[in-house]
């Protein structure tokens, strides 16, 4: 099939290698435009923008996907469907319609369960234990439209974001080869959603990573595990940001105010005091330095007395 695909963070890219091994014609690939990033503010393209150009693929970079005047552009390749996997952008009534088989989305949750931008994140903060792919047919409302193909997938229980996004992108690579390969055969299902069902996750903000360290131990660990290794969820070391990126939840009869670093152990990790038990720091990333493990950070310290994150400066 004629494939134009959209998308643009790293999650994208699973998808679009996987049609193009497969043998499918992409003739376009659309993404959002270069980012400035970094301390020096430089220009940078989108993972989807770069691994597209890389296989050859002409990009386009629109500034509003739904003008008129770049549907003209999209309806000139002739293409049979649109695929869609984190495009991160609303696609309205004319651009879903301007192909033959409509606009293909790649969903990383199990519709209609997390609808909206931070499906994976939002399953690992809430401590689930399955999620999925949905490959689903984009109508105007959100990620609300007939699912073609799903399939479940297991979290592991310190799984974090970076490991999830990786087995659920080849996971939705799969799924996408075989929706396009029975919607060319005409033998795709089409299941409406059950819209009672329906929960919903927001884009992350800057206050999603803060850690309160109030909340029970389980729930920040989750929260850390979700936001690693990028962004990172954030605390307080000595009144600078400091991220904690991964860690193990233990339970245990803890007394100690949250926050406060009670134990290291050379195997284990630095022990954070926590509401039900410890929460094992792994690795970690201060204000200013790379990424680094616990125990490095730790014994670089040179402490005399129990110190404390805090929630604020």
């Amino acid at each position: 099939m004629k494939v134009i695909y959209m998308g643009s963070p790293d999650f994208s890219v699973y998808g679009l290698k996987a049609l193009m091994e497969s043998g499918h014609d992409l003739v376009a690939a659309v993404s959002r435009g270069d980012k400035s990033q970094g301390r020096k503010k430089q220009l940078r393209p989108t993972a989807l923008k770069s691994k597209a150009l890389e296989l050859g693929i002409s990009v386009y970079t629109p500034e509003n996907v739904n003008d008129p005047a770049f549907y003209e552009t999209l309806r000139g390749l002739e293409a049979d469907v649109i695929v869609v996997s984190a495009f991160g952008g609303i696609l309205k009534k004319e651009l879903l319609e301007l192909c033959p088989y409509g606009v293909i989305n790649i969903h990383g949750s199990l519709l209609p369960l997390y609808r909206g931008a931070s499906p994976m994140n939002a399953v690992l903060r809430d401590g689930q234990k399955e999620t999925g792919i949905t490959i689903m047919y984009m109508n105007e409302g959100m990620d609300a439209g007939d699912i073609l193909m799903m399939e479940a997938l297991p979290i592991g229980v310190n799984e974090n974001f970076t490991s999830l996004k990786q087995r659920m992108g080849v996971l939705g690579g799969e799924l996408i080869v075989k929706s396009l390969d029975l919607l060319k055969k005409g033998e795709a299902p089409r299941i409406a959603q059950d819209h009672e069902r329906a929960t919903y996750c927001q884009l992350l903000t800057r206050e999603d990573e803060r850690i309160h360290w109030q909340n029970e131990g389980l729930s920040i660990h989750n929260q850390i595990r979700s936001l690693s290794l990028t962004p990172g969820a954030f605390t307080y070391w000595d009144r600078q940001p400091f991220k904690i990126l991964t860690t193990v939840f233990e339970t245990a009869d803890s007394r100690e105010t949250a926050g406060t670093i009670v134990a290291f152990d050379k195997k284990k990790g630095v022990a954070c005091a926590v509401a039900g038990g410890y929460l094992w720091l792994l690795s970690v990333k201060p204000q200013g330095k790379k990424e680094m493990s616990a125990i490095d950070w730790y014994r670089g310290l040179h402490l005399h007395e129990k110190p404390r994150f805090t929630t604020e400066p």
